[in-house]
């Protein structure tokens, strides 16, 4: 019977043991999960890698763009720098038209003169006044020509004047360039406070990476916790293994004294043969007495023989 219990409870650590077994491969499938989880971590490094990439691309791409706007600004503010220089020109030649207009004013006062010189010199000398008259009206000829210039003067002005409104325009333009200028240093500030932004979403992207490496201290420290629970459940397993070992070693005891109860038996056999072969023996010698009896008694019987035939004889 405590061979029995003995066996049942070898039963029960051979169950153990084939749990433990079974937990043994399960400890290999969570190495390899965790070898492919070091992977997975490893790919997940590399795509915030090619993310923080495509972020500067984006970033380079958004810079190139305000670049080329700067470079068109810039061809802007050189075309209004040339505009500025006709505009100056242009005044210059507003200040010349504003000396024509006085001469032009000055030339109707000489032409109102002119004719009170006519109406006089008819009251005076004709004769001598007319030849002074037809030379200052020689002059006054040349004087209308030069009206004339004066009035193709005055439409230039007048071009002058619309180009005075469009350097007005242009002078609000510059203010707009100079808005514009203020706007692309503040842009350049802007482009820093960038710089900047990018530098702490690098910093933060680091900061997310260490507490990514955190979680995965944390999840090593897990882990470290499950190896030497495996640990603890290896030494287990070596301790059940040893009393597989003792299992066996008394499987082979319980063998042999199998082995010996068999033999045991055979014995009793044998003594059972044995008693029967001392019955036999006993049997054997109790026919060997018979058989003396026997011969006594034949001899008896020949000796009656003898007696009769002696008798006969008699």
């Amino acid at each position: 019977l405590k061979l029995s219990l003995m066996l049942t409870e070898l039963l029960k650590l051979s169950l153990i043991l084939t749990e433990l077994l079974k937990l043994s491969l399960i400890d290999t499938e969570l190495l390899k999960l965790s070898l492919m989880l070091t992977e997975l971590l490893k790919l997940s490094l590399i795509l915030t890698e090619l993310l923080k990439l495509s972020l500067i691309d984006t970033e380079l791409l958004k810079l190139s763009l305000i670049l080329t706007e700067l470079l068109k600004l810039s061809l802007i503010l050189t075309e209004l720098d040339k505009l500025s220089l006709i505009l100056t020109e242009l005044l210059k030649l507003s200040l010349i038209l504003t000396e024509l207009l006085k001469l032009s004013l000055m030339l109707t006062e000489l032409l109102k003169l002119s004719l009170m010189l006519t109406e006089l010199l008819k009251l005076s000398l004709i004769d001598t006044e007319l030849l002074k008259l037809s030379l200052m009206l020689t002059e006054l000829l040349k004087l209308s020509l030069m009206l004339t210039e004066l009035l193709k003067l005055s439409l230039i002005l007048t071009e002058l004047l619309k180009l005075s409104l469009i350097d007005t325009e242009l002078d609000k333009l510059s203010l707009i360039l100079t808005e514009l200028l203020k706007l692309s240093l503040i842009d350049t500030e802007l482009l820093k406070l960038s710089l900047i932004l990018t530098e702490l979403l690098k910093l933060s992207l680091i900061d997310t990476e260490l507490l990514k490496l955190s979680l995965i201290d944390t999840e090593l420290d897990k882990l470290s916790l499950i190896l030497t629970e495996l640990l603890k459940l290896s030494l287990i397993d070596t301790e059940l293994l040893k009393l597989s070992l003792i299992d066996t070693e008394l499987d082979k005891l319980s063998l042999i004294d199998t082995e010996l109860l068999r033999l045991s038996l055979i014995d009793t056999e044998l003594l059972k043969l044995s008693l029967i072969d001392t019955e036999l023996l006993k049997l054997s010698l109790i026919d060997t007495e018979l058989d003396k009896l026997s011969l006594i008694l034949t001899e008896l019987l020949k000796l009656s023989l003898i007696d009769t035939e002696l008798l006969k004889l008699s």
